[in-house]
């Protein structure tokens, strides 16, 4: 996920305004932080030009996160791209809530249905009755809104998460990437003194709007993230990182411990490398052959 400047100096301003008033509000019920007014974006689609075999017979579609721009895709995931296609996989990475050149900024549920459609048509194309997912980051929240609210669940045999935005976060991680450090208060309690400031994002920046989507407070988060994420049928495996310094707490925001789900952290599992963090995790040889070696369990 990535917040903005811009939206980071509104919470900024929402903190001391939050902070003047005294202690935080009572929080009003949320409709969806505004989603009527966040546009879904537009989609990135590979085209579908390779078939499963018998020994890779389902598609991978593949879904970055939210760091970076759209020039920038190429090269984060081409070491990635490279490993799966190399090992004889169809790989196909999509991309979509886009906005400005920015990945999943549209409206979250939209860019669920985005892939959706991508998934289904990927399936008609190569005839695969399933596929699976690799997911980076906010592409994770998309692909869990995918699986769990939209009923996706049936056509993806296994997700494979890297460092997932899950429960807990707290968002301070966010500010600290734009020099913001040792805030009185997080994004998270903000948003949660300040019910209307989804609405007021999305009247003002649509494209920073769906940032609040990712809050507890809001029906978009709730709606994935209250209740067991994983589904029946599905496998997952997460790969996470104790040096993530955007997904904070690390070690509770990135984690996804519930059946079906084998959990796992780059630093127990790679000892002697390099360190990554949240957005280089994703570019690590060492996570392209453990993705592979997820995929052929």
């Amino acid at each position: 996920m990535r917040i903005p400047a811009k939206f980071t100096t509104v919470l900024v301003c929402a903190s001391a305004a939050a902070m003047m008033a005294g202690g935080p509000a009572v929080a009003a019920p949320d409709t969806g932080s505004g989603a009527a007014n966040i546009p879904a974006g537009n989609t990135i689609e590979p085209p579908i030009d390779c078939v499963p075999d018998s020994a890779h017979p389902r598609p991978i579609v593949v879904l970055p996160g939210g760091d970076g721009t759209t020039a920038d895709t190429a090269t984060q995931w081409d070491t990635m791209l490279t490993a799966l296609r190399g090992a004889g996989y169809c790989a196909l990475l999509f991309q979509g809530g886009v906005i400005n050149g920015n990945r999943w900024t549209g409206d979250i549920p939209s860019a669920a249905r985005q892939v959706a459609d991508f998934v289904t048509k990927v399936r008609q194309v190569t005839e695969a009755d399933q596929v699976d997912l690799v997911a980076h980051s906010a592409g994770t929240i998309v692909s869990n809104y995918f699986l769990e609210v939209l009923g996706g669940a049936p056509a993806v045999a296994h997700a494979v998460f890297l460092t997932p935005e899950t429960r807990g976060c707290d968002g301070a991680g966010f500010l600290a990437a734009y020099g913001i450090e040792n805030s009185p208060v997080t994004p998270v309690q903000v948003v949660a003194a300040l019910p209307f400031l989804g609405t007021v994002l999305a009247a003002v920046a649509p494209d920073k709007a769906n940032a609040v989507q990712m809050m507890p407070s809001s029906s978009v988060y709730q709606a994935v993230f209250d209740g067991q994420v994983s589904q029946p049928g599905v496998r997952y495996s997460v790969l996470s990182t104790r040096n993530d310094e955007l997904a904070t707490p690390a070690t509770i925001c990135s984690v996804l411990d519930e059946p079906g789900v084998n959990m796992n952290f780059y630093e127990d599992l790679f000892p002697g490398s390099a360190p990554v963090g949240h957005s280089s995790l994703r570019s690590s040889a060492n996570t392209a052959n453990w993705v592979i070696q997820q995929l052929q369990g």
